[in-house]
Parts: C-alpha cells; structure tokens; sequence
C-alpha cells in the first residue's frame, strides 16, 4: 500500500488501513523510543500514544515529506515531551566534550562482556540528540535529508553530529580490533 492510499483509508477509518499503519510504524517507533529513553515499558507506552496520535491527526499531514518523517517527527516529539514531563535522566554532552572513557574500562568491558553489551553501553553514554540521530541513520536507514526534515537540523549538520557519534564509538571500540568499525555505513 503507498502512502497516498495508506492516508486515505487512515483519514476514511478502514480497519485495514489501520492495522496496515500500526503494523508498519509501530516497530519503528519502538525503536526510537527505547533508544532515547532507555526504558523498554516507557517506549511501549510512548509508541502506542505515537500511533494514536497520528491516526487520530492523520489530517493534519501535508504530504511535504514521506509518511515515515512524518511519524518519526511526532514519534521524536512525543519521547522528549516525556523525557521533559517526566525528567529523565539524560547524558548531554557539550560540543567540545568528547566521550573517552579509560583504557582500563575498555579494557574490563571487553574481557567481561560481549560486543553487543559494550556498543550499548557506548551509546547509552552519548547525547540524547546523538542517539536519536545514530538511530535513525543505522537502525532506520533514513537518508540524512529525512533525519534533516525530521529533527529540523541542515544536512550539514546532522553529517557533522553522525560523524562526531562516529568518532566518539571510535575512540571506545578501536582499543579493540573490533570488525564492526569497518561495517559503519559512512553515507
């Protein structure tokens, strides 16, 4: 289904639409949720208020982007709504501060966890922008002219901000030889 018949059947109520719209976007805003807040029940409750609210604010899209952007770009708002409402704790790092942790506890989180613990223990420490920018770069495949539209930064911008997330993974994983440096995607 494309996304002019998808609204259509979304702004006519079909059950079909409905259930091909969660069934298409829920999964993408799970993600976005669980990576910005860290919680796996807050970004359950947040992806189900993000999929209510744009059905029931279907109309409001003007079709200047994707429908996916559109969705992310509420999805984005709805978790910093709860990050703010809620305060949450978040990591911000400054723009000259950089994410260097020792040798040593690279070193410890190697021998005594797996890559997978250690990447998100790496990216849980990096800034709420940069986790979003990172997760909707790798784990959506969003172009950077989408990420663009969506956290309303230039292209510019959030190429610089993926390259300093990039570099921060760097400095913590190339202690290690690490095979996962070289499948980065550098678009």
């Amino acid at each position: 289904m494309n996304d002019s018949d998808l609204i259509r059947g979304l702004l006519n109520q079909q059950t079909s639409a409905i259930n091909y719209f969660v069934n298409s976007y829920q999964q993408l805003v799970y993600v976005l949720a669980v990576k910005m807040t860290n919680n796996k029940e807050v970004a359950e409750e947040i992806t189900q208020d993000v999929m209510i609210k744009c059905i029931e604010k279907i109309g409001q899209f003007k079709q200047a982007s994707k429908l996916k952007t559109w969705v992310y770009t509420v999805a984005k708002r709805e978790v910093l709504n709860y990050i703010r409402i809620n305060k949450l704790e978040t990591t911000q790092l400054t723009e000259n501060e950089t994410f260097n942790p020792s040798s040593e506890e690279v070193e410890l989180q190697l021998n005594n966890e797996d890559i997978k613990s250690v990447i998100s223990k790496t990216f849980n420490q990096l800034s709420l922008e940069l986790k979003e920018l990172l997760t909707l770069f790798y784990l959506q495949e969003l172009s950077l002219k989408e990420i663009a539209v969506i956290t309303e930064l230039s292209e510019a911008n959030v190429r610089v901000k993926l390259f300093r997330a990039r570099e921060g993974f760097k400095k913590v994983l190339s202690k290690k030889d690490i095979s996962l440096l070289n499948q980065l995607r550098y678009d």
